[in-house]
């Protein structure tokens, strides 16, 4: 039993992606300028997925292969392997697993240690009862190199997952680096020489999981992803940011190793999702788990070190910063591409004319196109972000910092600054006495930012309290909810009210709908702020 560490990474394609041979050419080269010895090889590789029909074996965690290699001399040698669960953090895969050469393409299950397998587990007729469920078959380009304290095996795959009865192949075109023996951070030393000349992104999904998820036709039955409706023409967008699971028996230092974790995987698992189908309201997301991490170290900061210079925690919050500034511009597009739809409310409500949809359009194509926002997602700099991310939680795990903190308990730390966020934010629209006031407008925008804070620092902490109070915490949160959707239509509404005073006519009747548009969604706004500052806190 071998246990495999690797990273894997997703190359970018589209219409004038580098062929398998100027990839192959790029590493070559990339490797040969950096003086590093490497050997490289070529195969055929066509790999089968077994389990029952009844999926027994997924269910304990444990995925069957059998491989043929074919040589440049087409002699083809088979091996069945056996991994067993493992972790994926930030694209970090490590698993253990087993190997053992066959003859042939079927698996013997006879032949691996009956330790792998649970108690009173019959092999006979698990062996009769297993079927090929679907195969991948790929070109594998590998590098073997050597450094001076380690070996690392870059392994370029290019090929496709098939299922039989599905016409739909699912491309694989990605990158392995697979620590052979030495120092883990060699895998990092080698991946960033990598970000420097290929368009990659960290892959959560091993080619056996996309296998899966076309023998479900589903990607996201496989990723654990949540299945909600979207229609992205709607102004009002559902809170889409889960409740970090926390342990309540956890140190301060776990809670926050544990949050960046969960954080990181959702945000590489939003990427993936917004690779295969672009949408606006998916980089949105992709910016609220950017914003998520950040409020991590935010809310943690009192545990990280405090030096003059700048430390690495705070060099990860000020690229965090940076990515989140980057595409700011998504809840805009949202916006407007809400209100120029054919379909929306506000379009057939208000007859918006054409000369205003067009201004709203120009606006909306002055933002960066998916071409770009693709870019930005596999660039080097967003790459390095995401892998020291990970070297920070590697550090921290191998440093033992997850002891008991005997100064504050989780819990403790928890309602501490579920308090205060909802002090500033309480004190904040406190503010607002008058409904329909000239100002009112304003200051719920200006709000806006503290109540996304407030409402992040729930997805941190909230779980803590859910066991035997999720009533009270869906209770205490939905004002709160309701004032944030209600402020999204605002800002779309103020955007309008914007473009309105540049046309070369007056639209008196558009003008007044949007006033008393305006009005409405106010006199609702202080509805939900007069229930939201009158809820008992569930922490307390």
């Amino acid at each position: 039993m071998v246990t495999e560490i690797e990273l894997k990474y997703s190359l970018l394609e589209c219409r004038d992606m580098a062929t398998e041979q100027q990839v192959k050419a790029q590493i070559c080269q990339l490797l040969t300028e950096q003086e590093l010895s490497f050997v490289h090889q070529v195969k055929q590789l066509s790999n089968h997925y077994f389990d029952t029909e009844g999926l027994v074996l997924r269910q304990q965690r444990i995925a069957l292969r059998t491989r043929g290699t074919k040589s440049l001399h087409d002699e083809v040698r088979f091996e069945q392997t056996i991994k067993t669960s493992g972790t994926v953090i930030a694209g970090l895969h490590q698993r253990p697993e087993y190997n053992v050469d066959i003859d042939d393409a079927k698996p013997i299950l006879a032949l691996f240690p009956e330790k792998i397998w649970r108690p009173a587990t019959d092999i006979k007729q698990l062996q009769l009862d297993i079927v090929e469920l679907f195969s991948t078959n790929f070109t594998r380009h590998t590098w073997l190199v050597t450094l001076s304290n380690a070996q690392v095996e870059i392994a370029f795959d290019s090929g496709e997952v098939a299922c039989q009865g599905h016409r739909n192949k699912p491309r694989i075109y990605e990158i392995e680096l697979e620590l052979v023996s030495g120092d883990t951070q060699a895998l990092f030393v080698l991946t960033k020489l990598l970000f420097s000349q290929l368009a990659l992104r960290p892959g959560q999904l091993t080619k056996a999981a996309r296998g899966y998820a076309l023998y479900h036709e589903s990607i996201n039955a496989c990723a654990n992803l949540e299945n909600i409706a979207v229609n992205d023409d709607e102004l009002v967008e559902p809170i889409a940011l889960s409740m970090i699971d926390l342990p309540k028996n956890s140190s301060l230092d776990s809670a926050f190793s544990k949050g960046i974790e969960y954080s990181i995987t959702q945000l590489q698992l939003s990427v993936d999702g917004y690779v295969d189908a672009p949408s606006l309201f998916k980089l949105a997301k992709i910016s609220e788990l950017l914003a998520l991490l950040r409020q991590g170290f935010w809310l943690f900061n009192e545990l990280l070190p405090a030096k003059k210079s700048p430390t690495e925690e705070q060099a990860l919050r000020s690229e965090l910063s940076y990515f989140i500034r980057t595409i700011h511009w998504v809840d805009n597009a949202r916006y407007i591409q809400a209100l120029t739809s054919k379909r929306s409310s506000n379009q057939k409500a208000a007859s918006v004319n054409q000369e205003l949809i067009t201004k709203l359009q120009l606006t909306q194509q002055r933002y960066p196109n998916e071409s770009q926002v693709l870019a930005i997602l596999h660039s080097e700099r967003f790459n390095n972000l995401q892998l020291n991310l990970l070297s920070l939680l590697l550090k921290r795990n191998s440093a033992d910092t997850h002891k008991a903190d005997n100064s504050s308990s989780l819990i403790e730390f928890s309602a501490k600054h579920l308090t205060q966020s909802s002090k500033v934010l309480s004190c904040e629209l406190a503010k607002l006495k008058k409904p329909q006031s000239a100002s009112s407008s304003e200051l719920y925008l200006t709000a806006h930012s503290l109540l996304i804070r407030a409402l992040l620092t729930t997805s941190w902490f909230a779980g803590l309290f859910s066991d035997s109070e999720s009533e009270l915490v869906n209770k205490f949160s939905m004002p709160w909810l309701d004032i944030k959707q209600g402020i999204s239509e605002l800002q779309s509404l103020s955007l309008l009210q914007q473009q309105l005073v540049h046309l070369p006519t007056s639209e008196p009747k558009l003008a007044q709908w949007l006033t008393n548009k305006s009005d409405n969604l106010i006199t609702a706004l202080d509805q939900s702020r007069a229930k939201a500052l009158t809820m008992k806190p569930y922490w307390s």
